[in-house]
């Protein structure tokens, strides 16, 4: 009987690696084609790609904008960011919501100026909608609008587990070779 139950322990182990629902769920992503309003054209080779980090911690298989710990489109961490939010800056996640089912759908923002109002810029990312990205100065505005069309492209990347669920299926694969060594030598 303790045998059974010890080698239990250790198959136990081995599962528990992916039952974890408060594991940290990583994926990377790439939106490949946009139509672009300004040379009145669909891109194909524009990308907007980024990668999140979140727990699903009421384990309803959807990953929401308050489970996230990152959340980053091209360079920029839209869930850091918004801890450094202020008068002239504002950056941050208006939405966010993610399943292997149902697909990745968010919206992203940051803008910020001088205090005079004079040099500033930003950009708002919606998925399925559009990525508008604007600058200016006393010289010129810049604007650019990329809009999703039926052709533009969704690549997911799911990330490598984090260290301890690794460290957990290594810990109950080693024990179970050393279970089935020790009770060959017995036999």
């Amino acid at each position: 009987m303790k045998k059974l139950l010890s080698t239990g322990a250790l198959l136990l182990c081995c599962t528990a690696a992916h039952a974890d629902p408060t594991d940290t769920i990583s994926w990377g992503f790439s939106f490949n084609g946009f139509y672009d309003s300004v040379s009145d054209s669909f891109l194909p080779d524009e990308i907007i790609s980024g990668s999140f980090k979140g727990n699903d911690l009421d384990s309803d298989g959807v990953l929401e904008k308050g489970e996230l710990l990152s959340l980053v489109v091209g360079e920029l961490d839209y869930i850091a960011c918004a801890s450094t939010s202020n008068d002239y800056y504002q950056c941050g996640a208006s939405s966010f919501a993610f399943s292997p089912d149902a697909g990745l759908h968010f919206s992203v923002g940051s803008y910020g100026q001088d205090p005079e109002g004079w040099v500033g810029g930003g950009r708002l990312i919606t998925t399925g909608d559009q990525h508008y990205a604007y600058d200016f100065n006393p010289n010129m505005t810049t604007e650019r609008h990329l809009y999703w069309t039926s052709d533009t492209r969704l690549s997911m990347m799911s990330q490598a587990p984090e260290p301890h669920t690794w460290a957990m299926l290594a810990a109950g694969l080693l024990g179970l070779t050393w279970r089935v060594r020790s009770q060959a030598r017995r036999a």
